[in-house]
């Protein structure tokens, strides 16, 4: 794994290494063992560590990650040539370096810098010792050297250890750092999106808001409304509810005229019989009468041979023409015809009893019967014209006696038509005073709920103000937690 802080450290140990074991290190010993212990010109082949270290700066660009073992190999190669080059015993402290070296590249926290610096020390110090083992024994004896291998064995595995323990550490670091990293973007994320649901979240509070305030008013609107229309529907019941006292008023009414007109077309029908009667009657006279008049006419001509009886002829013609008188009073008289006629039938037969009794005595009176005769002709003659016009009269009348049943009848069935539209208007007037009654006690409900949508809205306009609050929190909260993530994040 490739940790970023590692690649950091590398850079500053390598400045470190280069300043160390390039310059401090191998001047300070050299400046040492010239000044204090009687060096010679053999003694500064140890700063040949300062010209390698400057060749390895110069091309660290060039050697990348492979300075480092550069670095960590310095001491070990440049330590074996000063203790072989340099004057017989005088550097006896670069054993203490080689494990200073080692102890120093823990810095890296890479073991295989540990690995390559502590392989390159031992094998490399070895062949020199095989090839030049006079130098090292020199320094110390054999046993001393087992000594420091051992030593220095186990402080290449102690810096192992802690190299490899530090980079765990580091990696754990690093993994957990990641994860912090992550947690922080995603939540920096949900604080970009909370943000945005508290934005969201205000809009659609202050829309409602403003929703629950339309809404409120229009329910006061409609509440008001449902009042006038709750008073107008009291009002319209009240005028059925009177429609429907007039309408039992008006069903006697209209049973009274169905019962006046069905009385009055019996009476027309009765009328009508009557009427019957009488034109028949009036043709019997009309009939009776050509039969007097054809028997005034013979009598004028028996009255013309028989000269003798003119005179109670006339006489008879007289009580006749009476009788004929009494006749048409009598058929004036509805219902009384056949009493008047039967009277002049019997009038008539006393006459004609009379008459042949005084046929005996009418020698006498010959020529005033004669003249009678004459009169009595032109009478029955008038009379006969009255009686044609008398029954044309009857006519008239009974065609009008027709027309008037027909309308009774006409007026009887358009009554009766009226009384069962009369029984579908007061039908009709039962289910709109049903459906009114329906109507208004939903225009209560809806009064009702039109007043709990109205302390729905103010109950919903609270409940907005509190949302536009907590959104407002929640605004608060989100720019609170993106400064936090932007102070961590830097």
């Amino acid at each position: 794994m490739n940790l970023q802080i590692l690649k950091y450290e590398e850079k500053r140990m390598n400045l470190i290494m280069f300043g160390v074991w390039g310059f401090l290190i191998p001047i300070a010993a050299c400046i040492f063992v010239i000044l204090f212990l009687e060096g010679t010109i053999a003694d500064t082949s140890v700063l040949t560590m300062v010209v390698f270290a400057i060749l390895i700066r110069v091309f660290e660009g060039k050697l990348g990650t492979k300075a480092k073992y550069c670095y960590a190999c310095l001491m070990p190669v440049c330590g074996a040539i000063t203790m072989v080059v340099g004057n017989d015993g005088k550097f006896g402290a670069m054993t203490q370096a080689y494990f200073l070296a080692t102890i120093m590249i823990i810095a890296y926290y890479d073991i295989s810098v540990i690995k390559v610096n502590a392989i390159v020390t031992v094998v490399v110090n070895m062949v020199a010792m095989i090839c030049f083992p006079g130098a090292y024994l020199k320094l110390h004896n054999l046993i001393v050297w087992i000594f420091i291998l051992i030593v220095y064995t186990l402080c290449a595995i102690t810096a192992f250890l802690i190299s490899s323990r530090t980079y765990s550490l580091f990696v754990n670091v690093k993994e957990k750092e990641d994860e912090v990293v992550d947690v922080l973007s995603k939540v920096q994320l949900v604080s970009k999106k909370l943000c945005s649901a508290g934005a969201t979240l205000t809009s659609i509070s202050q829309n409602e808001s403003a929703s629950a305030e339309e809404l409120a008013a229009t329910s006061e609107q409609l509440v008001e409304s449902s009042k006038v229309l709750s008073s107008k529907t009291d009002e319209s019941m009240e005028n059925l509810s009177e429609l429907s006292e007039w309408e039992g008023v008006v069903a006697d009414n209209v049973e009274q005229v169905e019962t006046t007109s069905k009385d009055l077309i019996e009476q027309s029908v009765e009328n009508k019989k009557l009427l019957n009667d009488l034109h028949a009657i009036n043709e019997e006279v009309a009939e009776s009468m050509n039969i007097t008049t054809n028997i005034a006419k013979k009598l004028s001509d028996a009255v013309q041979e028989i000269g003798s009886t003119l005179n109670l002829i006339s006489e008879i013609s007289s009580s006749t023409n009476l009788l004929a008188l009494n006749a048409s009073i009598e058929a004036a008289r509805a219902g009384e015809a056949g009493k008047g006629f039967a009277v002049v039938a019997t009038e008539v037969g006393n006459l004609a009893n009379n008459t042949q009794e005084s046929l005996k005595v009418v020698e006498t009176v010959i020529a005033r019967v004669q003249n009678n005769v004459k009169e009595i002709t032109l009478q029955i003659e008038v009379n006969s014209s009255k009686l044609d016009t008398q029954n044309q009269y009857f006519a008239n009348v009974f065609k009008s006696m027709q027309n008037m049943t027909e309308l009774l009848d006409v007026s009887a069935k358009a009554i009766d038509t009226m009384g069962q539209a009369h029984d579908k208007q007061a039908e009709v007037i039962k289910k709109t005073i049903s459906i009114n009654q329906d109507i208004a006690e939903g225009i209560r409900n809806a009064k009702d709920q039109f007043d709990a949508i109205n302390a729905m809205a103010e109950s919903n306009a609270n409940d907005t103000t509190e949302v536009t609050a907590q959104a407002n929190a929640v605004n608060d909260m989100v720019d609170e937690m993106t400064g936090l993530l932007k102070h961590e994040a830097s």
